[in-house]
């Protein structure tokens, strides 16, 4: 497969990966604060969401690559993935004229 295709592949599993509302939220939050990081608590907190929802939601996005964790003691916090490519091709998409 050319790199192309696969970084095609890449978006594509990645678009798939986020297509939850709780997810959409979840990235929305961390997208709001950039140089923040949340833990589960905290979101939970924020969004309104119990912790095993939670959880399950940031651990599909962590293994898409989509978020980067930091463990902290006996807490993770976590915060978007800036070199994902999805977030390069909706950037690119944005701010093209």
């Amino acid at each position: 497969m050319r790199k192309k295709e696969h970084d095609l592949v890449l978006i594509s599993e990645s678009l798939k990966a986020m297509a939850h509302p709780d997810r959409i939220s979840i990235l929305t939050l961390l997208g709001q604060k950039k140089e923040i990081k949340f833990s589960v608590s905290q979101i939970c907190d924020q969004l309104k969401l119990n912790q095993p929802e939670v959880s399950r939601h940031l651990s599909i996005l962590k293994n898409k690559g989509i978020l980067m964790f930091e463990r902290v003691g006996s807490h993770i916090y976590y915060s978007l993935n800036k070199n994902n490519l999805v977030f390069n091709c909706i950037e690119k998409l944005l701010h093209k004229k």
